[in-house]
């Protein structure tokens, strides 16, 4: 099977010019196991004078390989491609995952790579597989068919951290738990959320803590339900907010919502993008008795977050 004509569509599209480095996969959330990667193919590109760049796959593959599992990104599309520039790559294409290109064997991507990428030198992970059916030799293939076509293959080693691969289903399993620290030294950054200004119930406003609730996508992965000290960026402000990530138990137990109080602000964000840095968990969520009970709750939240927010 030779490729779609759509993906090579995509890949003329994104070609940068010069001759290329490239590495291939998801790199969802690009942590520092992925920016180490970044860091060693920009490193090797510079050797040989190649322009460094990422084919990154989206949507995930097991959304085509396994269709009942609902995966959940670390970072958005346009997020991932913008995180991966700053790690080192000169330039991204994003390569559509189909069922077609699913059938598409290894070497006949990298044989489109190498035409219409120019490519002249691949870099993979530690346990990088792609192409028709992810084949776990895939490395040994690549390095006989650049002997064929004139490309050379580097792999690193796996980066650790405690004992445990840098992985993005480490990074997923730490959010579930609430264990901020521990997603901040594994993606090497502040886990952010993003979205618009959203009117919710107001419920907030009515007992005394407006907060400013934000829409993100659904298949967007979220820390574990409960209350978060954060700093926002909105409008060109930067605030310490006290965030509740949950279904409101005390209300109306309904969908997760994400609802900040921002501390010592007021003011007409509708509308805006709210850009929301995960720093630490406060506490669970709760069901309380009253609303008295709640407010006290929130007091305290809103003096944690408020210490916790350098």
């Amino acid at each position: 099977m030779t490729i779609p004509s759509f993906t090579a569509a995509q890949l003329a599209a994104g070609a940068p010019g010069p001759e290329t480095a490239l590495t291939i996969g998801v790199l969802d959330g690009v942590h520092l196991g992925h920016q180490a990667l970044l860091q060693r193919l920009r490193d090797e590109a510079r050797k040989l004078a190649l322009s460094p760049g990422v084919v990154t796959l989206h949507p995930h593959p097991i959304t085509v390989l396994r269709p009942e599992v609902a995966p959940s990104y670390l970072t958005s599309l346009e997020d991932r491609m913008e995180l991966i520039r700053a790690a080192g790559a000169d330039w991204v294409v994003p390569l559509t995952f189909t069922g077609e290109v699913s059938e598409v064997e290894c070497e006949e991507l990298a044989g489109a790579f190498y035409d219409l990428l120019r490519m002249r030198l691949m870099v993979l992970g530690p346990d990088s597989s792609f192409g028709r059916g992810a084949p776990k030799d895939t490395v040994d293939r690549m390095r006989k068919l650049g002997a064929d076509l004139g490309f050379e293959v580097v792999q690193i080693e796996p980066l650790m951290h405690d004992h445990e691969r840098y992985s993005s289903t480490a990074v997923r399993r730490a959010l579930a738990d609430g264990d901020m620290d521990r997603v901040t030294s594994l993606l090497g950054r502040r886990y952010t959320i993003s979205g618009p200004v959203v009117h919710g119930f107001e419920r907030g406003r009515t007992i005394g803590f407006p907060t400013a609730n934000i829409s993100v996508a659904r298949d967007r992965a979220l820390p574990g339900i409960g209350v978060y000290a954060t700093r926002a960026r909105v409008a060109g402000h930067v605030l310490k907010g006290a965030t509740n990530i949950g279904r409101r138990p005390t209300f109306d137990a309904g969908h997760i919502s994400i609802e900040t109080h921002l501390l010592d602000f007021e003011g007409d964000i509708y509308g805006e993008r709210m850009d929301l840095e995960i720093l630490a968990r406060v506490r669970g969520e709760v069901r309380f008795e009253s609303v008295a009970q709640l407010k006290a709750q929130i007091a305290k939240d809103v003096d944690s977050a408020r210490n916790l927010v350098p």
